[in-house]
C-alpha cells in the first residue's frame, strides 16, 4: 500500500507541511508572541523547510516534528512568559512548554516524537550538540540559525532572492534590537540560567553589573559541597 503524502502549502516559494497540529502550533505561538518574535519563529520554520528540500541528509525527516519544534522553540525566551521559570534556561522552559502542548494537542504521538521536539527546542542554541543529533533536531537548529545569517548560510543553500521572499512575507521588525533586549532581560532577571549559554555574551557586553563566575570556581564549589555530604 502506498504511503499517504502529507498535505502541503506554498509559502514564499517554500513547500510547508500543512496539518491540524502544525496549525494549532501556529495559533498557540501567535497567542503567546509579539509580532517580532512570531515572525522569527515562523521564518525559522520556513528556512528549515527550505534547507530540508535541498539537502539529502533531511530527505526522510519528519516534517511535522520539525515544524512543531521550530514554531514553539521560543515560548519562554521572554523572561515574563508564563512558561518561564526562575531556575531553568529559557530553552528548557520552552521545551517543557512544548511538551505540555503536545500532551493536549497530540495525544496519539509516540514518546520518540515528543522527545525529538523536546530535544530540538532544548538544544536549538547549542550548535555543537544539535547538529550531531537526529535530523529533526539538527534541522530545527539550522533553520533558526539561518534566520540570523540569511544568505550567509553555508553552501549557498539560501539565496538572496529566497531570503528576501521570506522577509517580505514575515518582516524582521527591528529583529536585532528585539533579540538583544530579550537576551539582556534574561541576564538581568534570571542571570544564573545564562552563565553556560550564548546569552551570557549579551550580559557581559550590555548589562551593568552582570558577572559570570569562572567555570573552575563553579566546579570546585560543587566538589566542595559534595565532599561535605
Amino acid at each position: 500500500m502506498a504511503s499517504v503524502q502529507p498535505k502541503t502549502r506554498t509559502f514564499a516559494g517554500v513547500a510547508l507541511i500543512d496539518t491540524p497540529l502544525v496549525n494549532a502550533a501556529l495559533q498557540h505561538a501567535r497567542a503567546i508572541h509579539d509580532d517580532m518574535s512570531f515572525n522569527h519563529i515562523h521564518r525559522s520554520w520556513v528556512f528549515g523547510a527550505l534547507i530540508a528540500s535541498k539537502l539529502p541528509n533531511f530527505a526522510a525527516v519528519d516534517l511535522e516534528v520539525h515544524a512543531v519544534s521550530a514554531i514553539l522553540h521560543d515560548l519562554a525566551w521572554d523572561y515574563k512568559s508564563t512558561f518561564s521559570t526562575p531556575d531553568k534556561r529559557f530553552e528548557v522552559d520552552g521545551a517543557n512548554a512544548a511538551r505540555e502542548f503536545l500532551g493536549r494537542e497530540a495525544p496519539d504521538w509516540d514518546s520518540r516524537k515528543r522527545q525529538l521536539v523536546w530535544d530540538a527546542i532544548a538544544l536549538h542554541t547549542t550548535s555543537s550538540i544539535a547538529k550531531h543529533k537526529e535530523p529533526e533536531v539538527a534541522l530545527c537548529h539550522f533553520g533558526i540559525f539561518a534566520d540570523f545569517i540569511g544568505p550567509a548560510f553555508p553552501g549557498g543553500i539560501i539565496s538572496k532572492a529566497a531570503f528576501s521572499a521570506v522577509i517580505e512575507e514575515l518582516p524582521r521588525l527591528d529583529f536585532k534590537e528585539g533579540v538583544k533586549q530579550i537576551l539582556c532581560n534574561l541576564c538581568k532577571h534570571k542571570p544564573e540560567t545564562t552563565y553556560d549559554s550564548f546569552a551570557r555574551e549579551f550580559g557581559i557586553r550590555f548589562v551593568d553589573g552582570y558577572e559570570v563566575p569562572s567555570e573552575l570556581e563553579r566546579i570546585l564549589n560543587a566538589l566542595d559541597a559534595t565532599a561535605e555530604v
